[in-house]
């Protein structure tokens, strides 16, 4: 059993408090607001109320944690190397395993339309929010800390499908690229298994079906029964949406982790076929 520091605990940090509670570990976890408290408290763990940048409540909230989990997003206006220099002064001695959770846009653009991306392809053209986590990433490894990196595709789950979104009026294209996806259970398996002594440095987040939005779509409202709000040609999608908005619907990647199944075998929703079914269901919407 350790004492497991998960640092930002929100939508991805409340579903990892139950694997690490059944592992054995004892968890303590940090959020921004308070109002989270009683939430996070109900699902076993022991809450500090702390921002990265609040080193004094950052140190409290890790005393003796030997394991660390960091899904809270770094501050986008600071450089990522003065971030983690800040960091690095209150972690605690003895730390055995410091999980950094990042986006598989820390591996750029894929090398084609075609391309396959997994844990050991190098980071091409790596650009905005992407780089920054890349950036991170370094900055953590070379304060010696024992990193493991997972870099995480699009996390969904009950209350994170398209629904709403469908039901606001999103803006829907044809062409557009195959996305990777996670349910946040099997993302939560993943970073529980990460702390673990056998886990690899890196380790990619994603399920076995690369599907474009608009295919997911296009589930989602069939299983909602709602209708599919308008269709437009990619050309028209890029005259209407914003630089990073454009880049974030266009980033698609198709990834495949090439370590997962040795560390927690087969994922529980392989594809968003299953994963949104389930999702729905515990919403109750179907």
């Amino acid at each position: 059993m350790a004492k497991v520091a998960i640092l930002g605990c929100g939508y991805t940090g409340r579903a990892l408090i139950p694997p690490l509670g059944a592992a054995g570990h004892e968890v303590v976890a940090t959020t921004t607001q308070s109002a989270h408290a009683p939430q996070i408290e109900a699902l076993g763990a022991e809450v500090r109320v702390a921002r990265l940048e609040d080193p004094a409540a950052l140190r409290a909230a890790l005393a003796g944690a030997t394991r660390v989990i960091h899904l809270a997003p770094p501050d986008r206006e600071a450089a990522p190397a003065a971030q983690v220099e800040a960091l690095a002064r209150v972690l605690p001695g003895g730390l055995q395993a410091y999980v950094y959770g990042s986006t598989t846009g820390a591996f750029g653009r894929p090398a084609g339309p075609e391309a396959w991306i997994d844990e050991t392809t190098p980071p091409r053209n790596v650009t905005g929010w992407g780089k920054a986590r890349l950036e991170y990433e370094h900055a953590l490894a070379a304060h010696g800390v024992p990193l493991r990196v997972v870099r995480i595709a699009g996390i969904y789950g009950p209350g994170r499908t398209l629904k709403d979104s469908l039901q606001s009026g999103m803006l829907l294209f044809e062409g557009g690229p195959p996305t990777s996806r996670i349910h946040v259970r099997d993302l939560a398996r993943l970073l529980a298994a990460a702390v673990e002594d056998h886990a690899p440095p890196l380790i990619l987040a994603c399920d076995e079906r690369p599907a474009p939005t608009l295919e997911v779509a296009r589930y989602t409202a069939e299983l909602c029964g709602i209708a599919l709000p308008e269709v437009v040609s990619l050309e028209e999608a890029r005259a209407r949406l914003s630089g990073p908005a454009l880049e974030m619907r266009l980033g698609g990647r198709r990834c495949r982790s090439v370590v997962r199944e040795a560390l927690i075998g087969a994922l529980e929703f392989p594809s968003y076929v299953e994963g949104v079914k389930a999702s729905l269901q515990e919403e109750g919407v179907c």
